[in-house]
């Protein structure tokens, strides 16, 4: 005999997921974002390295494609995009994002406490298409690329 579950359950069921989620992330709590990133989306973490060796900062983003061409990439806001800073030594982690060969754009957070737990990047739509994208976290103001830059990225393709 099948089961039948009505449209009034299953709508009740839903939302006591729904708000079992939204009370873990209003306690700083959520799953990895690569856990559950939606289908065309990829969640990049990069750390990057302080003068001592040591980690100096933090960059996690999960971002999103176009299934098909032209393929624009944008920051996913329903994850947390976050920059983070391990030194309050003001030289503050900065984060940005770059699609394809074109400039990076950023920085789209900037974290300059060990303490805060991570700024949230600012949205993001890539206004060209490419089939590939990087995030890179950067300490100091040297824009990624520029001489004497201290960054580290991670990278993604379609």
């Amino acid at each position: 005999m099948p089961i039948r579950l009505s449209n009034r359950y299953l709508r009740r069921k839903t939302a006591t997921v729904a708000a079992s989620f939204t009370a873990l992330a209003g306690l700083g709590l959520a799953l990895p974002a690569s856990a559950h990133a939606a289908a065309g989306c990829t969640t990049l973490r990069a750390t990057v390295a302080n003068s001592a060796g040591a980690p100096g900062g933090h960059v996690q983003a999960t971002l999103c494609s176009n299934s098909s061409a032209p393929y624009q990439w944008r920051l996913n806001q329903s994850y947390y995009n976050f920059v983070e800073d391990y030194q309050a030594d003001g030289v503050a982690a900065r984060a940005y994002i770059q699609h394809g060969s074109f400039t990076p754009n950023g920085p789209l957070g900037v974290d300059d406490t060990s303490t805060s737990g991570g700024t949230t990047l600012d949205s993001w739509e890539g206004t060209n298409a490419s089939t590939s994208v990087r995030v890179y976290v950067c300490l100091g103001t040297k824009f990624p690329g520029s001489t004497g830059a201290r960054c580290a990225s991670a990278y993604a393709s379609i």
